[in-house]
């Protein structure tokens, strides 16, 4: 479904500068959207246009269906369905405490006063900022000030939350967690749209990307195809993604083949297979010169143990005591890796009762019984519960691609999920699955 589109959009400045020419987009309901582009390419005016802050020279600007209207009325509607988030924070945040700022929104929308607290309470404790609820805005880290600037956007209860530029000036922890939450925010059914420079950004997070140059839509589509397009980015002067430039690397030495990645994972993937000309391991035991040894993989490293019919295999050119390297000569057979598997838990979300919903005993006993060499925690629900239940998470950021890569490597992953993102979870090590190289077990459970 179609929830915001525009038709021959243009749009000039008071000098007669022509700042959009002809845009046509189509936004799909619940989708992630990255626009990319140089500087005075036209993003940030086109998210004005989007939610009628500004009004076109000439096209429209469609949302739901219908053309957006200028009158008073309509445009209230409007700017509580798409919400728009700017570049600084501090051009949003005004209000002498969180809480009220939180609250602009819904009060200005004429939200009852019983709704307006039940509603901003229900968006502090989501984004965790219920702590700050009293601090002044300005007192606030830069990632804490994008929180709240998102949770007032988030607590008039819009369709479509557009950001501008949401990781600019934010340490990598504070950008890794906006990003975690604009995920979560997806799986409450929002249509999240961002302008970023950020090209390693858009190209493992969004489902479509825009490409804008010169005030008009130069191209669109799935990332892999935007970004692995040669001319493309040498015409818009787009930086390739970090990803993209090591596949090149890798594919013009002869150790990567395949589709383009676009993530860490597709990265693997396009260079695993088997392993040849094996020279050194790790001896898991004392090893004398001479012995033939077989060979497999533990947590990424090549490991040397008494040979008992293992496919890959050979002879150990010298003494090596446990934990020594070993050089190996005669290597037969390929490599194989023990997989991981990945258990996820299902948590509520905090709108079904979050960790209040939760045997937090339960939850001990599963970690406790079993042998989970790594746990991760997505969603703000789940990183709630596993503090209560006395768990501290050893990922919580890209946590659906940590736990693969630590499966690959022979780990067994435990993943505590918020609401939907479970069965997002299963989904993406399907995809994967049907896909790679070696498939991941995974399974779900709700305590």
């Amino acid at each position: 479904m179609i929830i915001l589109e525009t038709r021959d959009l243009k749009y000039a400045y008071p000098d007669g500068t022509m700042a959009l020419d002809g845009i046509d987009i189509e936004i799909e309901k619940g989708k992630r959207i990255a626009f990319v582009g140089p500087n005075g390419s036209g993003k940030s005016t086109l998210f004005l246009l989007l939610n009628g802050t500004l009004k076109p020279r000439q096209g429209e600007v469609l949302f739901q269906g219908r053309p957006i209207k200028y009158d008073a009325k309509s445009l209230r509607e409007v700017r509580r369905q798409i919400g728009i988030v700017f570049q600084n924070s501090d051009d949003q945040l005004f209000a002498p405490t969180v809480y009220h700022d939180v609250a602009f929104g819904p009060v200005n929308l004429g939200f009852p006063e019983e709704k307006v607290e039940r509603c901003v309470n229900h968006t502090l404790k989501y984004f965790g900022l219920t702590e700050l609820r009293d601090k002044p805005p300005h007192h606030l880290s830069g990632g804490q000030k994008k929180k709240v600037a998102i949770a007032g956007v988030f607590a008039m209860e819009p369709e479509v939350i557009i950001l501008d530029e949401p990781l600019s000036n934010l340490d990598p922890a504070g950008a890794s967690e906006i990003v975690e939450l604009l995920n979560e925010l997806k799986h409450f059914g929002k249509t999240i749209i961002i302008s970023t420079h950020d090209v390693d950004l858009a190209s493992r997070w969004a489902d479509v990307v825009y490409v804008l140059n010169g005030g008009k839509v130069y191209n669109t589509g799935h990332p892999s195809r935007i970004f692995s397009d040669r001319i493309l980015m040498e015409n818009t002067k787009l930086k390739l993604p970090t990803i993209v430039e090591t596949f090149r690397e890798f594919e013009a030495r002869g150790i990567a083949d395949g589709h383009t990645p676009m993530t860490l994972l597709d990265l693997v993937d396009s260079v695993e297979g088997p392993y040849i000309g094996v020279r050194c391991a790790v001896a898991d035991c004392d090893i004398p010169e001479g012995q033939q040894v077989g060979l497999f993989m533990r947590e990424g490293t090549i490991v040397a143990v008494p040979y008992t019919q293992q496919e890959a295999a050979g002879l150990a050119l010298c003494d090596a005591g446990a934990g020594d390297e070993v050089l190996i000569e005669g290597v037969r057979g390929s490599l194989t890796s023990r997989t991981g598997r990945i258990h996820v838990v299902r948590i509520p979300r905090v709108i079904e009762g979050g960790s209040m919903n939760v045997d937090i005993g339960d939850l001990q006993a599963l970690v406790d019984g079993a042998t989970f060499d790594r746990v991760g925690a997505m969603g703000t629900s789940a990183k709630v519960t596993a503090a209560k239940a006395g768990i501290h998470p050893d990922f919580e950021v890209d946590v659906i691609q940590s736990a693969m890569l630590l499966a690959l490597r022979g780990l067994d992953c435990l993943v505590l999920a918020s609401g939907g993102m479970a069965e997002l979870v299963k989904q993406r090590v399907d995809e994967r699955n049907s896909n790679g190289c070696r498939n991941i077990q995974c399974s779900i459970e709700k305590i």
